[in-house]
């Protein structure tokens, strides 16, 4: 069962990291590795990809955004809920890199618009 697991975590790893995976694909890895796993593995996990899981948050929550603007359907509630637990996950997971200032703007730029009233839907 543990070997089973592993292997699970290593394949969902590389199908987070390949770039050309849709990105449906690879939040669904994201979150079954990051459910899946303990505390320690999760923040050692989020510091070895940490790239990797900053442009999955970014590409979500911008195509969450213009989904949102265009018209709310539950689905699109949903992914800006997936965005919203992806920052949550960095935040949590992430504290030392954030406090050297990584992608400091680009999170403030997230932060400005999620707390901006026209963003999130009704």
């Amino acid at each position: 069962m543990f070997s089973k697991k592993i292997t699970d975590v290593k394949k969902s790893t590389t199908k987070i990291q390949d770039s050309k995976k849709d990105l449906a694909t690879r939040t669904k890895h994201l979150r079954n590795i990051l459910d899946t796993v303990d505390i320690a593995e999760a923040k050692g996990f989020c510091e070895a990809n940490f790239s990797h899981i900053y442009h999955i948050l970014y590409d979500t929550f911008i195509q969450a955004e213009n989904n949102l603007r265009q018209r709310v359907h539950k689905a699109h509630k949903e992914e800006l809920d997936c965005a919203l637990w992806i920052l949550e996950q960095v935040l949590a997971l992430l504290p030392e890199l954030i406090h050297k200032r990584w992608q400091m703007h680009s999170l403030g730029h997230i932060l400005a618009k999620l707390l901006h009233r026209p963003c999130y839907p009704n």
